[in-house]
């Protein structure tokens, strides 16, 4: 297709190629963090593969592994025992995936054990189970992966069949480490349909591949933690607090709205806020380690974050924050989704098209009661493509699907300026508002999902400077003199991640908390602990109007003294 055009009102559209940002090695290819009891020798970035577990799994060929040397027959072999002992217990879901696939991997290696020898474990066991042994220190349980008891003594030789046993439960466990590490303890959207994240867990048969052929196990299985270093800067946190440390700053006293005194006497004051008890904050610190579990590997080298919970926008280039700014974010009742995807598209001077749900619920209530006050709020309405008027419809009866409403661009729509798009399921978006008096507010949730910018011409400056070259005189042309609705895709797409983070480590090291305004912290626990069954899921509220297209005009309606003014300033605040 050809490269989109836009359209600047005065001047010939343009398009510069976007600067090459510069090179850095993101993801790293294994952690440059050592558990308490592991070495720090680096490994290499897991594998991926195609069996099914809770979260998707990336597809890639299987095939054996190489053993140098190795005889037509492996010298030392338990084929029999192994085999017997993956199929002797009955498991569902996951832990019978792993046990499948260990079963296709000593056969691929006709029972040539990887962990043990004739007399006993090797020195690459010995270290694989100190580090899941250390698996609380990265926020798992170490009690849910089993270790192997050695069932033998120093001056004996061990049996066959314990040895088979020891080989086969530390398979197990590592695999269960490995999905666990990878965000794969629970599906994100099982706990609600506001968590939209797709963990990245990899395949079973494959990680045993690359278990067997690493000279560092360990530090291999230590690789599947992120390796984002928020995720660290928050274990380290995590670790500090349950040896008692103290891991954040009491809050300080700060002025409100609380008055006292008159006159020239008269002052504002409010008690500090709660500080967490260190149960509380340890909750906190987990839930936010497994949400960075189900973040994409490579955020990025160039990309967006709209933290929620801390109401902020920033921009990332290089793994430096070049952009930071304030935001308005989905109410409790309405909350912001949380996912990943691709800025793709910027809207100067956008029209407002009003949402399905806004329209037969909050709308067509208003309209039942006075049509012709939809064109007082700046709102208009079309049918079958054509605009007409209000007054003429039975809003009674109508279907509002049937209708477009939609509010022209001016200093009175509720996008503003500019909007900015990526294209996704949840139908949210980010845009200018012209409420700008609530980004004053410390808790910004008022809006139905979508995200109001501060300040929306920067913004753009941001991605229309390193996208097409563009600076702010462009911008603010095209802002107030350029074509209405002008919109035009960027060159290259923009990752844009819509997080959940209630629990941030500043540079300085500072340990920074937020309000969980969506209860998603709970949902995360009860889905760890195996609950989730007991999540209230809101009821999807479901709209039967009459058949569709059914319209009936009318040729007067009485007017009403009722406007949409109060209707439009709380659709504003959405």
């Amino acid at each position: 297709a050809a490269a989109p055009t836009w359209a600047t009102g005065n001047e010939a559209p343009r398009d510069v190629a976007m600067p090459s940002p510069p090179v850095i090695n993101w993801p790293p290819q294994a952690p440059s963090f050592a558990s308490p009891t592991s070495p720090t020798e680096p490994a290499a970035a897991p594998p991926a593969a195609s069996i099914e577990l809770p979260a998707p799994v990336i597809a890639v060929p299987q095939t054996p592994p190489t053993i140098d040397n190795a005889p037509e027959k492996p010298a030392f072999a338990l084929l029999a025992e192994l085999s017997e002992r993956l199929k002797r217990d009955k498991v569902t879901g996951s832990d019978r995936e792993d046990r499948d696939a260990a079963a296709k991997f000593y056969d691929q290696r006709q029972g040539a054990p990887v962990w043990v020898t004739e007399k006993g474990f090797t020195d690459k066991a010995m270290a694989l189970m100190n580090e899941i042994r250390a698996a609380d220190s990265y926020g798992l349980q170490s009690s849910a992966y089993k270790l192997p008891a050695q069932k033998w003594s120093a001056d004996t030789t061990p049996a066959a069949a314990d040895l088979a046993d020891a080989e086969a439960t530390l398979t197990l466990a590592a695999l269960r480490y490995a999905r666990h590490a990878r965000g794969g303890r629970v599906d994100p959207t099982s706990l609600s349909k506001n968590i939209d994240r797709k963990p990245v867990v990899y395949g079973a048969l494959s990680v045993l591949t690359e278990l067997a052929g690493s000279t560092k196990p360990e530090a291999y299985l230590r690789g599947f933690h992120p390796q984002h270093p928020q995720f660290e800067r928050l274990r380290l946190k995590y670790i500090a607090l349950k040896s008692g440390q103290s891991v954040i700053d009491p809050p300080k006293e700060e002025p409100a709205d609380v008055e006292t005194g008159k006159g020239k006497n008269k002052q504002v004051a409010k008690k500090p806020p709660a500080a967490l008890s260190p149960a509380a904050l340890e909750r906190k610190l987990l839930a936010n380690m497994e949400m960075w579990r189900w973040m994409p590997v490579d955020l990025g080298q160039f990309y967006i974050q709209n933290n929620i919970p801390e109401y902020t926008t920033k921009v990332v280039r290089g793994g430096k924050v070049i952009h930071l700014e304030r935001i308005v974010t989905g109410k409790s009742v309405t909350p912001t989704p949380i996912f990943s995807d691709e800025m793709q598209t910027v809207v100067f001077k956008p029209f407002w098209n009003v949402p399905e749900s806004i329209k037969w619920k909050e709308l067509q209530p208003q309209l039942s009661q006075n049509p012709g006050a939809l064109s007082k709020a700046g709102l208009r309405v079309a049918y079958n493509g054509k605009e007409l008027d209000p007054q003429t419809v039975d809003w009674q009866s109508a279907d509002m699907r049937a209708f477009h409403v939609f509010q022209p661009p001016g200093s009175g729509n509720a996008l503003g300026q500019v909007k900015f798009l990526f294209p996704n399921k949840h139908d949210v978006y980010m845009h200018d508002t012209p409420q700008k008096s609530l980004f004053n507010n410390p808790a910004r949730a008022y809006s139905h999902g979508c995200m109001r910018v501060r300040d929306p011409l920067k913004f753009a400056e941001i991605l229309l400077g390193i996208d097409k070259g563009w600076d702010m005189a462009k911008i603010v042309q095209l802002a107030n003199a350029g074509p209405e609705n002008n919109e035009g895709r960027l060159t290259k797409k923009v990752p844009i991640h819509v997080t959940y983070f209630t629990a941030v480590v500043d540079d300085d090291g500072k340990l920074k908390t937020f309000a969980d305004i969506y209860d998603h912290e709970s949902k995360i626990h009860l889905g760890l602990e195996g609950k989730v069954h007991l999540i209230v899921q809101p009821k999807e509220e479901k709209y039967a109007p009459a058949a569709r297209g059914q319209v009936r005009f009318v040729s007067s309606q009485q007017k009403s003294s009722n406007p949409l003014e109060a209707w439009m300033k709380n659709v504003f605040n959405f």
